[in-house]
Order: structure tokens, then C-alpha cells, then sequence
């Protein structure tokens, strides 16, 4: 998937143009939005997308001058300009600093996939150009590439790829990335990163040498987490390769080095010149370990539906956040389905889950910790918080770690909440003693609790067991008793200064609790 960031100063126009678009039929992934020129920029370097949709003109820092930036950080993004500004020399200035098209707005979804499939297809033949150049051997150029001059001296790299004497007649290659799958790596190394790097060193040699004896790939790249293959196999067995040659050799290396061992597979390919693309399926199919949990990961089995937008993603954590403070049952619910959210528009790059989840994690802490909803220090919560999701490696046990976190912190803040409750509910009964004459409202009530009017309805019938009204009525009837006892008011005069301004209300109110009228009542106690 090609990754793709809009900016626009206009929200709804960046909304306008995420639906305009069936970006999964194009191969494309919106991975970020923009709304000024700074925002665009941490973007970019936050998403390093593959294609930059922008406004020219915006707050802070214009489109241009970040094209002109990322030119000298010498970005390799793609821009497409999209603006209401008719002036040819922007349009002239943009398609001279590399720009792949100039829209004017309002655009239309043909000329907008247009320029989208323009950009796709500069970007292909840019890798394309990368690992091929007809004055070098395609082998050569394809290991200059990949190993950019690390671990081998690419000339070395070269000759003893053909010292291999590996078969390339009727064969195909594929892009090969494997090493010890991440959380056994995390769990290895914290108990002994001395013999982890050992077992590491182990399982790379095994490697090299289970592909190198039996001709099957050659190993172009090394780095700290895995071990980047080009692997070459008979054409025949293009379907059966994964079972028939990849999958023995992973369980052969798994038994003698006593690890897990993950292997990403690229895309198949019948020149050296599509390696390139091949070699980075490879690496992101192993880093899908992530999120799939699987041994061997194809990257053509990869598949996953993007239904989920950024403001999706935004109402889902102000959802749970409003679920906390009014008590919701189903607010720990909400919380996962935050998570949920963040799996699915970071799907496949776990970089960007963890720091969407230490940003929301951060967020909804630092509002929690503003309605004094925490008995504990906040910064050293948020500390602890921080080293759990650091060593999480799989999307499943992130969810857990979340999951847990909020279940525990949510029981403190609700148990801090009953004592609290108490102390509210005291309040409320008071203030209805001294203003029960008052029309009083339940919107009332809740600004005297400081809570929603939904939560207080249930806090108050949960402490009391009846709810305001019920309550208020007793109030006012006690009142009424007395007046009837000590004084020899009229009845409608008792009403209104008990909080009726309708007398048949107070007399069908006073009945229903004592079964008899004021009137009656007043001559019961004089004998009459």
C-alpha cells in the first residue's frame, strides 16, 4: 500500500477529499491528515509517506515551501497540489520543483485519480530505476540497493554471490526477511542480552547456511532484528515453494537454536530487477508479526480492509473518555474499542501504533488527572504506562496491557468515586431542604453535584433509594404536616408555602402518601 497524508486549512474539504477517492482500488493508504502547514510537515516526518496531497496556500507554512523542504531532507514523497488559487505561477513553480500535478479546486474525482495513478506510477519506476541500470548487472545493482554498502562492500557482496554458484536458470526470486519473531527476541534479551545475542548470531549463521547449502538464496543484508534473503527457486514449484523449501528450514533453525523464528515473504518475481519491491514485502510482511502472530507471513496474504477514518478514531476516545467521568458500565468497552480504532489505521505499522496509543494513553490521562478523577500521581502513572507499552510486541498482548490498565484504574477512580458520591449526594439533600419551596429541576440538582444529570438521576436513586422527586415530595410533605399541626393556615396557603402553586397537586400528593386529605388530616388532630 502506498501511504498518502492530505492537508488542507479547511477541514471539510479534507473530509471531501478522503471520500472522493476509493483509495484501496488505487493501492493507497491514508495514513495522515494536515490542517496548517506545521502539521503537514510533522507529518511527513512522522508518516514518511509515499504521496503528499496539499493545499498550496496555508497557515504557518505554505505547500510550496514544504516541497521545498523536503526536497533538501531529500524526501522521496510525490506531491500533488489541489487549490483554489488560479495564478499560473504557482502552478509553475510547483510542477518545476518536482510536483507531479497542479489541481484546481473544485476537483474532480477523474482528474484527482489521475493525478494519483501519475504519482503511483512515478514511484514505480523510481524503485525500478533504483535496481536497474543497463550499464551494471542487474545482480550488482539490485545488492548496491539493498545493502547500501553495509555488512559487505557491494563489489564483494557481488562475487561471492556467484562464487555460490546458485542455479538462476528457470527459477524465481523472492525477497526473504527472518529472524527471531519480536516478543521472543524482547523476552530473550531481557532476561539474558548476552545470550540472546548469542542465540541471534545462531540462528543467522543456521540461516545462511540452510539456504546457502541447499542453493536456494543468498543473504544480501543483515541488521540487528533479521536477516534479508534473496531467495532463488526452481520455477516449477512457485506455488509450493513457502511448504516445500521455507517452512522446513524455519522449524529445522527453530529446533537447533531453541527460538521462535519469523519469516516475511515478498512478492515473487522473475528478474533480479523486481527484488527491490520484493525485498521490502518481505520486510513488511515480517514486521505484520506485529498484528498476525504468524511464523511465516506472505506478504500476498496480507489483506485488510480499511473502514476505519481518523475521525472514527477521534469520537471512539471522546466517547470512552465521557464514559469514564458519567460512570458508563460499558466505558472499559469503549476503551477497547480505542484500540480497536488504533489497530485498524495503523494496521501494519507497529511504530506508529505504539505512539497513537502513548498519545491517546497520555491524552485521556492528563484529562482524568484534570477532573481530579486520580488519587495517584499522574506523571509517574503515565511513566509506568509508557515502559508496558514499550515492551509489548504483538498487537493482542498491547490490547491486554490497555485493556488491564484501565480495568485497574478504572475500579480506583469508581471506589474513590462511591466515597465521593456520599459527600455529593449530603450536598444535594441540604441545598433540597433549603430550597425545597423552589421549583426545583434535575438540571439543577446535577450542577449542585458537579455531574451529568443521567449520572446523577442514577447516583441519587442508587444512595437514597427513590429518586429527587420522591425525595423533594417527603420534604415538602413533612413541612405541610407541620404547618397543618402548628398552624391554622388555609390549605392553599400550606401549599404555596410548601412549593405548590396548584393546590389540587398538593392535596392529590399529601393523599397519596397519607391516605387522607390536610383537610382531614387537620380534624383528625382536633377530634373532630
Amino acid at each position: 500500500m502506498w501511504k498518502l497524508v492530505i492537508a488542507d486549512d479547511e477541514r471539510v474539504i479534507v473530509k471531501g477529499l478522503k471520500k472522493m477517492i476509493h483509495w484501496e482500488a488505487l493501492g493507497i493508504e491514508v495514513v495522515g491528515e494536515a490542517y496548517n502547514g506545521e502539521q503537514l510537515k510533522k507529518s511527513i516526518e512522522f508518516f514518511e509517506p509515499d504521496i503528499v496531497l496539499t493545499d498550496i496556500m496555508m497557515p504557518y507554512v505554505t505547500g510550496l515551501e514544504i516541497l521545498h523542504w523536503h526536497r533538501e531532507q531529500k524526501g522521496k514523497a510525490k506531491f500533488v497540489f489541489v487549490s483554489g488559487y488560479q495564478e499560473f505561477s504557482y502552478a509553475q513553480e510547483a510542477l518545476k520543483n518536482g510536483a507531479v500535478d497542479y489541481l484546481l479546486k473544485p476537483v474532480s474525482a477523474k482528474d484527482l485519480e489521475e493525478a494519483l495513478k501519475k504519482a503511483i506510477r512515478i514511484l514505480r519506476e523510481q524503485n525500478m530505476v533504483e535496481i536497474f541500470d543497463t550499464e551494471k548487472d542487474e545482480f550488482q545493482k539490485l545488492f548496491e540497493n539493498i545493502n547500501n554498502g553495509r555488512n559487505y562492500e557491494n563489489e564483494d557482496l557481488y562475487r561471492m554471490f556467484r562464487e555460490a554458484q546458485i542455479d538462476i536458470t528457470d527459477c524465481f526470486y523472492v525477497g526473504i526477511c527472518a529472524g527471531i519473531c519480536p516478543d521472543t527476541a524482547a523476552r530473550m534479551s531481557k532476561e539474558s542480552f548476552g545470550q540472546f545475542n548469542l542465540t541471534r548470531f545462531s540462528v543467522f549463521n543456521r540461516l545462511t547456511a540452510a539456504f546457502g547449502t541447499r542453493k536456494l538464496g543468498f543473504v544480501v543484508k543483515k541488521d540487528e532484528d533479521a536477516l534479508h534473503i534473496m531467495g532463488v527457486f526452481p520455477g516449477k514449484d512457485r506455488e509450493i515453494f513457502i511448504p516445500k523449501y521455507v517452512e522446513p528450514i524455519r522449524k529445522q533453525v527453530e529446533i537447533e537454536c531453541a527460538a521462535d523464528i519469523c519469516i516475511g515473504i515478498g512478492q515473487p518475481g522473475d528478474r533480479p530487477a523486481e527484488m527491490l519491491q520484493s525485498y521490502k514485502d518481505a520486510k513488511f510482511a515480517f514486521g505484520m508479526y506485529h498484528f498476525a502472530e504468524e511464523r511465516v507471513i506472505d506478504f500476498r496474504d496480507i489483506h485488510w480492509e480499511y473502514r476505519v477514518s481518523f475521525e472514527d478514531y477521534k469520537e471512539s476516545v471522546e466517547q470512552a473518555f465521557r464514559g469514564i467521568i458519567s460512570r458508563d458500565e460499558q466505558a472499559l468497552e469503549k476503551l477497547d474499542r480505542v484500540m480497536d480504532n488504533v489497530e485498524a489505521i495503523h494496521y501494519g505499522n507497529w511504530n506508529a501504533v505504539v505512539m497513537r496509543t502513548m498519545h491517546f494513553t497520555g491524552d485521556l490521562g492528563s484529562k482524568l488527572n484534570q477532573y481530579k478523577l486520580l488519587d495517584i500521581d499522574f506523571y509517574k502513572m503515565q511513566d509506568e504506562l509508557q515502559r508496558k507499552v514499550e515492551s509489548q510486541f504483538t498487537m493482542s498482548a498491547l490490547k491486554k496491557c490497555i485493556h488491564n490498565h484501565y480495568a485497574d484504574l478504572l475500579n480506583r477512580i469508581y471506589e474513590k468515586g462511591k466515597s465521593e458520591e456520599k459527600v455529593l449526594i449530603e450536598d444535594v439533600k441540604n441545598y433540597i431542604r433549603q430550597h425545597y419551596t423552589e421549583d426545583l429541576s434535575i438540571k439543577e440538582l446535577a450542577e449542585v453535584a458537579c455531574v451529568s444529570q443521567n449520572y446523577f438521576s442514577a447516583m441519587f436513586k442508587k444512595e437514597t433509594g427513590q429518586n429527587y422527586k420522591a425525595y423533594l415530595t417527603s420534604i415538602r410533605m413533612e413541612e405541610a404536616l407541620r404547618l397543618l399541626r402548628e398552624t391554622d393556615d388555609k390549605t392553599y396557603e400550606i401549599a404555596e408555602r410548601v412549593g405548590y402553586n396548584n393546590v389540587r397537586r398538593f392535596v392529590d400528593a399529601f393523599k397519596q402518601i397519607y391516605s387522607v386529605s390536610p383537610m382531614e388530616y387537620r380534624k383528625g388532630l382536633r377530634g373532630e
